[in-house]
């Protein structure tokens, strides 16, 4: 759950008529307590997200470690 969900749900427990205060902090605290299994995914950007906001990568191109294109013949052979 979004926590701009948690607290309008927050907000509208806070506003129900008809409980009383115990029944009111027993769900604001069951809505606090959060078990998480699996995966759980941060909402807070990665360090190199910032570093590449502020550092943009350029690629150059080394001659020396170019792949150089097949021959017909070597492609006949793989067939």
């Amino acid at each position: 759950m979004k926590a701009s969900d948690r607290n309008k749900l927050r907000n509208r427990i806070r506003t129900l008529e008809g409980l009383t205060d115990d029944e009111r902090s027993q769900l604001l605290g069951l809505l606090n307590e959060s078990k998480t299994y699996g995966l759980v995914w941060e909402d807070k950007p990665e360090k190199v997200e910032e570093q590449l906001r502020q550092q943009l990568p350029i690629l150059r191109e080394v001659r020396e470690k170019t792949i150089p294109p097949p021959q017909f013949a070597d492609l006949q052979r793989i067939a």
